[in-house]
């Protein structure tokens, strides 16, 4: 063959291998279009939404949920509370791992293990290791039954350990590139910034039989494709290129509604949407600047008119229907007048200049919170950011004035987004916030088995909170979907995962 020829046929591969990702996909072929990039394929290293909508796929857990968010056994079959710091799990025999292997109370002990000690993952903690809060280790018991051990009494145990995946003891650190699970799909590629392709697992146990869920996947392959701009997601969409569709834009509902082919899946979120602040730096170190930035913007205006009235704004970071809401609080009113005298009481009458970092899909809010901020003699300038990673380490490491941000919360307890957020020092406290009393009051609910002081510990933690206004508090919204008609066979959830077990396409 000449070298003319081979070029060509070159060419010819890697445009039928693109194809099969890109054109309109079979009713073999699911594909689901998202907005970021997975950060890799270890289930237990990584802390992000996208990462886990596609891993939760290739994986299963212990215990799982579906729409109604309620912990249901997964590759368990059994779950006993043994004493207040123990808890038994007796797993389903026969379960395989993509590479052939049958999993075993060994696996699931290393998996735990290897999530929540110091050091585990070759030298590494796992950035997920408080997600299973006062877990210290667990054991083999037999061939199938497992133990899990505390520090503590934990109350949210099963909510927080739906986020734990399963996997070989016998792969040790090699996930981030090959995984292997036992769920329903198994991993064929990943072209970073492009997709994710996965495949129907024939000897798939069946999953979580209370979801009605039985046998391998109805399709035979899944392809996530990564398209950050909703335009871009939306025109894949209505072309047949993409099936799913997540974070369509509010815009857009309309024309999804009226159009034929294609159908809105609306689902309650559990991410509360914020300004954060960099309390470390002037002038945002004044917590008098802090209430005129919240009186300064309209939340109602912007429910209304850019999530079209799918959201509700909030008093704090903590949502509504999360267990120990203070439901005595009310949002910050719209108030400009408010915020030109505490800003001048601050010593700001003139205002100041600001800069305020987004993520892209966030920058139309941006632009209108900068001129609302405008209206008091604030000035802001809005600074795109690509990777949402770099935006937060920024934050972190003091570097920045502002940034609009999200934090879910998918087991609605403040253990997933107050603790985080607001105490001292913690994983997601980007601003550097800190206050004594919050922390206390933070240690004290998580110390104490009895859930009515608990409640009221966070209480009166988020009535500090709200005075002290380390963010400009926003929104939850519902988090929205839209499919091809074709497709049928699963549910949106609220904590963002896309289960596509059951999906089906005509």
């Amino acid at each position: 063959m000449s070298r003319k020829l081979a070029g060509l046929a070159t060419i010819l591969i890697l445009l039928f291998a693109f194809g099969t990702v890109f054109a309109q996909s079979d009713s073999n072929t699911i594909v689901v279009g998202i907005s970021s990039d997975i950060q890799n394929l270890d289930p237990h290293n990584f802390r992000h939404r996208y990462t886990e909508t596609v891993l939760r796929n290739i994986y299963d857990g212990l215990v799982t949920r579906g729409p109604d968010m309620v912990p249901v056994p997964e590759l368990a079959e059994s779950i006993v509370q043994i004493d207040p710091t123990t808890w038994e799990f007796v797993l389903r025999r026969g379960v395989k791992f993509h590479d052939g292997s049958e999993m075993t109370a060994e696996d699931v002990a290393f998996s735990i293990n290897r999530y929540v000690q110091e050091g585990a993952m070759g030298g590494m903690t796992s950035p997920r290791k408080d997600l299973l809060g006062p877990v210290t280790h667990a054991e083999a018991v037999d061939t199938y039954t497992v133990r899990v051990y505390m520090s503590e009494p934990w109350t949210v145990f099963l909510p927080y350990l739906v986020h734990h995946l399963v996997v070989p003891k016998s792969v040790g650190d090699s996930l981030v590139e090959h995984p292997i699970g036992t769920g329903p799909f198994k991993f064929v590629e990943w072209v970073p910034g492009s997709h994710i392709v996965l495949e129907r697992f024939d000897d798939y146990y069946g999953g979580a039989p209370d979801l009605g869920r039985s046998g391998p996947a109805q399709v035979e392959r899944v392809i996530f494709r990564v398209i950050p701009e909703n335009a871009t997601r939306l025109a894949a969409l209505r072309a047949g290129e993409i099936d799913i569709m997540e974070a369509v834009p509010v815009h857009a509902i309309n024309e999804i509604i009226n159009h034929p082919d294609l159908e809105l899946r609306p689902v309650a979120g559990t991410r509360s949407y914020f300004m954060e602040l960099n309390v470390r730096k002037a002038p945002f170190n004044d917590k008098r600047v802090r209430q005129a930035l919240n009186y300064a913007i309209d939340i109602d205006l912007i429910v209304e008119e850019f999530l079209d009235g799918l959201g509700e704004p909030l008093p704090t970071i903590l949502s509504p229907l999360s267990f120990g809401y203070n439901d005595e609080l009310e949002p910050y009113p719209y108030d400009p007048e408010k915020a030109r005298q505490l800003l001048a009481e601050a010593g700001y009458p003139n205002g100041f200049t600001m800069e305020l970092s987004t993520e892209d899909v966030r920058r139309d809010i941006a632009e209108a919170y900068a001129f609302m901020l405008s209206q008091v003699g604030i000035t802001v300038n809005v600074r795109p950011w690509g990777d949402r990673t770099a935006m937060n380490d920024a934050m972190a490491r003091g570097e920045l004035d502002a940034m609009l941000a999200d934090w879910g919360d998918s087991a609605m307890d403040p253990l997933g987004i107050f603790l985080p957020k607001l105490r001292t020092g913690d994983r997601g406290n980007y601003g550097g916030y800190s206050n004594p009393e919050v922390d206390d009051l933070i240690n004290r609910a998580e110390s104490t088995t009895d859930p009515e002081l608990r409640a009221e510990l966070y209480r009166q933690a988020q009535a500090i909170v709200y005075e002290d206004a380390p963010y400009v508090f926003e929104y939850i919204t519902q988090e929205l979907y839209a499919q091809n008609k074709r497709v049928s066979g699963w549910d949106p959830i609220p904590d963002s995962r896309i289960n596509l077990h059951t999906a089906t396409k005509e």
